[in-house]
Order: structure tokens, then sequence, then C-alpha cells
């Protein structure tokens, strides 16, 4: 194996799975099936060298299948596909071009049948899960209210697009089995790899690679690539690297769930909201990995910052011959709070009422009741806006442009500009349906040496430099040592305890709470007791009754856009994000971390655009998958509202993509005079033709 020495330790450390190398290793491809849905009648192999192999569900030693989160994934099909791209095949070999020539010329003979793709309809043998939450008297509520306000709300899948494609790579070290694969969840992978092989999970040992910016990704796809390079290190006796094309990669692996909601609202005379009413549609593709924990999760954030006495969630997860959709930026979040906060956008128009005084008046107080709990603190909209609606002179821009859009002759008959706002929270670790990643166990262990050393264990794998400074910066002012004295201890599954999955921000929050409460432990011990000391501490949350707004981060939002006069194509001309989030330990860090996700999301609302309603994504949708560019993104402003008080820093990943979203859309609502409420848009939408 070939790698780079880790700053904190001398053993090599592969950065990359692109990176493994190895006498003798073998390339492995995967055979795929060519339709969506069928039974699978028979895979032809060209005729392979001898030192080539071809690999089938047949091969495998022990389960056959993945356990993700709920689901049953094949790790190789057999009987039947459920979606175009399904592995059923794998060839293994030393020439990457002699594999890749073997791959091509594979047949799959496959009975084909009618698939199901997403759809505003869909039927009862598609639903993998259902969450509702009922509050109060909604219908009541409607019929007596004084104006209800409705609207129906689309969000396309999204591809997460790695810095690496993903891929994974293993090889035996003595009696252990390695695995190399860019994971958030490293013991998961090492418990699937186990269970394939049939062996026992300590005969498996995982090392993460350098995850980089993931957006929840890479939560149980990479168990599935790590399955078929481990068997095919297995049966072909050699190291195998497997790492996708960047096309491959695009067109068969996770991306953001299809998301359709309507969503009513009934406002009083004063335009205080007394109820809210959705149904909320996530299509997860094939299997439905974390079906259970998005429509949970969905449900749950409905409410939102805002008080409203009678609500009611439904939220559906539902089965598609998609590939497998999943988490983007929060499990089952990010779309539902671009729908709230749109609504909330509505509702200050019926009521011509300013939107930030709309969602001040309404924005829930303490002792206010959120999803049956009574909150311990109040919403910091007035906080955040007190700083935010300056710093974008939202105020005076909004009066400017609104009295520009007022005085058209008629609804989008010339291309205007637009200010939009939203604001919203990235609820805590833990939160979920209770049978999901929302509520798995977390341990950490931080040892003291002998020569004042200190070493965190942690299998929480940081996305970003960022967090591991942070980690060793606030280890070592409790310890009272130098920061250049505290090591992280490379992870592995052998070496370091099981922290659980790195999504919802754990990383950042419990982790540090945890590595905060365990160097406690030994500073209290330290001149008690000789050296070394090792403290461990476990966290493990429980499926909570309070509300979700107990405990979250926040932000609010501001976008500022022009359209084009030539075209009616959008033009940024800034945007602004102010953060609250518990103890910034790294201040500097926390606002580069935002800026870049603020740059990321509105690419994400401009130009990357990716229709699945009439069947899986094909060369030409790869092809036309745009990316921002860096040089095209606008000022951007990022300002962070400290919490003294608070115990240890919050989660801060998915608050851009929280709130991004819903201000450049009800920014594009006022330049066009109409609704906006898709996302992402297109150019049809930009000149004016019917959105949402």
């Amino acid at each position: 194996m070939t790698g780079t020495a880790d700053p904190e330790d001398r053993r090599p450390y592969l950065r990359r799975v692109s990176d493994f190398s190895a006498p003798g290793m073998a390339w492995v491809g995967t055979v795929r099936s060519p339709v969506s849905r069928g039974v699978l009648r028979s895979i032809s192999i060209p005729h392979l060298p001898r030192e080539y192999r071809s690999l089938t569900a047949d091969d495998i030693p022990g389960k056959k299948t993945l356990q993700a989160l709920g689901a049953s994934v094949p790790i190789l099909a057999s009987g039947r596909v459920s979606y175009r791209g399904e592995p059923v095949a794998l060839i293994v070999g030393p020439d990457r071009a002699r594999v890749r020539e073997a791959v091509r010329l594979a047949r799959v003979a496959v009975d084909e049948e009618r698939p199901s793709f997403p759809s505003d309809c869909f039927e009862s043998g598609r639903l993998l899960a259902r969450h509702r939450l009922d509050h109060g008297d909604v219908d009541g509520a409607m019929a007596s209210a004084f104006r209800v306000v409705e609207g129906e709300f689309r969000m396309s899948p999204q591809d997460h697009y790695y810095p690496e494609p993903q891929g994974a790579a293993a090889a035996f070290d003595y009696d252990k089995m390695m695995v190399y694969a860019s994971t958030q969840w490293p013991f998961n992978v090492r418990d699937e790899v186990a269970a394939a092989l049939a062996v026992k999970d300590d005969e498996v040992v995982v090392q993460p690679t350098l995850l980089g910016p993931h957006l929840d990704g890479k939560i149980w796809y990479p168990s599935l690539l790590a399955c078929h390079a481990a068997l095919s290190a297995l049966v072909c006796g050699r190291p195998a690297l497997l790492v996708l094309t960047r096309e491959e990669d695009f067109l068969y692996t996770t991306k953001r769930a299809p998301f359709l909601g309507t969503v009513r609202a009934g406002l009083d005379e004063s335009g205080m909201l007394t109820a809210l009413d959705a149904r909320l549609a996530l299509e997860v593709g094939a299997y439905g990995p974390l079906a259970d924990d998005l429509a949970a999760r969905a449900a749950r954030t409905l409410g939102g910052a805002y008080r409203c006495p009678n609500l009611r969630a439904t939220a559906w997860a539902v089965e598609s011959n998609l590939p497998p959709m999943g988490a983007f930026a929060g499990i089952g979040t990010m779309s539902v709070n671009f729908a709230r906060e749109r609504m909330a956008e509505a509702c200050a128009l019926a009521m011509d009422a300013d939107p930030s005084e709309w969602r001040s008046a309404n924005a829930a107080r303490k002792g206010d009741e959120a999803l049956g709990q009574a909150l311990r603190k109040a919403v910091p909209y007035d906080e955040i806006a007190a700083l935010l609606l300056p710093a974008s002179d939202y105020r005076r821009k909004r009066s400017a442009y609104e009295l520009m859009r007022k005085r058209r002759d008629e609804p989008g008959e010339a291309p205007g500009s637009g200010i939009g706002l939203a604001f919203s929270a990235q609820v805590p670790a833990g939160i979920g349906s209770g049978a999901g990643p929302a509520t798995e166990a977390a341990s950490v262990e931080v040892e003291l040496a002998m020569d004042s050393t200190l070493t965190i264990r942690t299998s929480s794998v940081p996305g970003a430099s960022g967090t591991a400074l942070a980690w060793k910066t606030e280890a070592a002012a409790i310890i009272g040592i130098d920061p250049a004295d505290v090591t992280l201890e490379p992870v592995r599954t052998d070496r370091v305890p099981n922290s659980g999955l790195a999504s919802l921000s754990r990383s950042v929050s419990v982790t540090t709470r945890l590595i905060v409460e365990a160097c406690e432990g030994i500073r209290k011990r330290r001149f008690r007791e000789a050296l070394p000391i090792a403290v461990r501490k476990a966290y493990r949350p429980r499926t909570r009754k309070e509300s979700s707004l107990d405990g979250a981060s926040w932000a609010g939002a501001v976008v500022e856009l022009r359209l084009d006069p030539l075209d009616g194509a959008p033009v940024l001309k800034g945007a602004w994000l102010v953060a609250k989030a518990g103890r910034f330990l790294l201040p500097a860090k926390a606002r580069d971390s935002l800026e870049r996700d603020v740059a990321r999301a509105l690419g994400q609302c401009m130009t990357e655009r990716l229709e699945l309603g009439a069947g899986p994504a094909d060369q030409a949708a790869y092809a036309s998958y745009r990316l921002a560019r860096l040089k095209d993104a606008p000022p951007i402003r990022v300002e962070l509202l400290e919490d003294e008080s608070a115990a240890a820093p919050l989660g801060i990943g998915e608050l851009a993509y929280a709130t991004i979203p819903a201000a450049f859309a009800n920014a594009m609502s006022q330049a066009l005079d109409r609704p906006w409420n898709s996302l992402p848009g297109g150019e049809a939408d930009a000149r004016g033709e019917e959105n949402g």
C-alpha cells in the first residue's frame, strides 16, 4: 500500500481510495442491470484470461444483503433487479483496461417489467414508511381561519459530487481483512463486510480515507462498495481496488430524495398562524435505506421556528425504481425547510405584511408549545434579525423592489429585482424515529500519557480540518497543555472506539461533548493518580419527547438578485447569513465553512438541475449537469452570534442548506412577481414561464 504520512502518526495513511496500490493488485469492475425493473434471467460474461474472475451473488460466502438502516439491499442482485445500474456481477483482474472491456462486453438478460418513477401519485404498495404528527384541531382552525394560504413545493434530486468518486479497496494483512473507504460510518462498513464474508467482526479492520465534503451522501453506500472490494480480495486472494468512474458515481450512487409537498396555512385577522396542514412525499428510490428516518424527520420539521397551536403533518417515504435516494445535508429536513419558509413568505404577502415582521410576530417564545412540549427558551429570530437585516439592508431594498413589483402592468411583464429572507434551525442529533442514524450510539476515549501528551481516539472522521483542530484546542485548554501535544489516533476500527455515524453534525456536537467530558475526567484525576490515565465516555441519545427546537442551532439568510433583461436569468448580487450555534471554538474556521456552504447552496439553486420523473439519469443528464463556478459566487457575508452560556458547540453543517434555497426562491418570487416553488429552477422558469 502506498500513501502519505499522517501528521498524527508515522504509519502510512491512505488519503484517497484511488491512491491504493499493492503488489499483485486486482482491479474490480461492476456489471450492472440494463433496465430499471424485472426478473434477472442470465448474466453472460466474455471469456476471461486465467488471472481474471467473475463473481455473482452465488460467490458471497455469508449474507447476500446489506442491512442499510432498516432496508435490505442486495450486495449483488439475484433473481430480480430494482433499478437501472444495480450491480449484478463483478469482474476482477490485474489489468484495468481489460476489466473495463470485459464489463462492456458482458450481457445481462432481464425480463423487463414496467418501472415506477417519481410522480404526484403513488400506489400504497410503494409506501415504505409513513409518519404523522397531529396536534390540536387542524380542521376546525382551518374552517374558522380569516385566510387560508396554500402552496405546492418541489425539490429535484441533487448529486453530492464528491471531490473523489466513491470506491473501496481491500487487502489481507496477516489474518485480517483491511478495508479502505471514504465513509461517514467506519463501523458499519466493518460489520457489513464481516457479515458478507462470514467472518467475525474483529477479523475485518476498516481504515477510512479522507472524507471531504460529503453532504451526508456517504452514510451507507461505501459499505456496499467495501463488500464488493472485500469479496474480490477474498475470492481472488490478492489486494483489490474498486473506484467508480465519475460517470458511474453520478448515475448510480445516492442522491437527494425527490420531494413533493403540499402545505396549507390558516391565519387569523392579525396574521398570526393558527394552523398548518401538510402532505410531504419523499421518493427514496429502490429498497429505501433511511426511509423511516427521512419520513420521521420531515414530519417533525414542518413547524420550524413558528408557534402553531394546530398542526398536522403526514410524511411518506415512497419506493421507486430509481437508484437508492437518501440524505443531503440533513436527513429529511432540507426540502421541508424550503417549503415552510416559502409558506412563511406567502403568508406575509397574503396579509400585506413585511416578511421579517411576520416572522418576528409568529416566532415561538419561551413556554410556547411545540410538538406537544413547552419550549425552554425562545426561538432567537429577533436576535439574528438584528444583525442580518441591517447587514443586508433588507428592509430598504425590499421596499424598493416591492414598489417596482406593484407598479408593473402585468405579472412577470419585465425582469425585476428581488431580495429574499429565510430562517431555520438545525435540530440536534438524537431527534428521529428512534431506530435510525439519529439515535446511533457514540463513544470516545482520551488518554494522558506519562510524558503529558494527550491522545484522542474516536471513529468520527472529520469532514474538515477545522473540526480536528477544534478538538485539539479544546482538549489542550482543559488539560492545560500545548495543542501541539494533543494527537488524534488515526481512525482504524481495531484501535478506536465506535463513535457512531458522522451525520447531523455529530462530529461537532456529540463527539466534541464527549471529548470535553473525558478531558474533564482526566483533569480531576491527573494529580491524584499515576499516569497514564485513560477515560472513555459514551453517549446514547434517547427518543426525545421535548421539542426539537430546544438545543437547535439557528440561522437566518438573505439573498439578493436581479433578472438579466436579455434572457431573464438570475444574477446574484449578494448573500448574507447569521448563525447562532452554541459556542464557536474556532470562529474563523466556522465562518469559512459557512461561506463555502452558502456558495455551494447558491450553486445548487442556480445550475445543478437533475430531473428523474421520467426515469433514471443517463449520459445526457450527466453531460448537462453543471456545477456552479466559484468565480460566479456573489459577495458573501457570514456573521456568528456567540453563545457564551453554551456548554459545547452545536452543528452548523446544515444551516446554509436549510436557509439559502428558500431565501433564493423568495427573492426570485419577488423579482418575477409569481411564486417560485421549485428547486432547482431552470432557464424557462427564469423567463417567467409557469413554475410550481
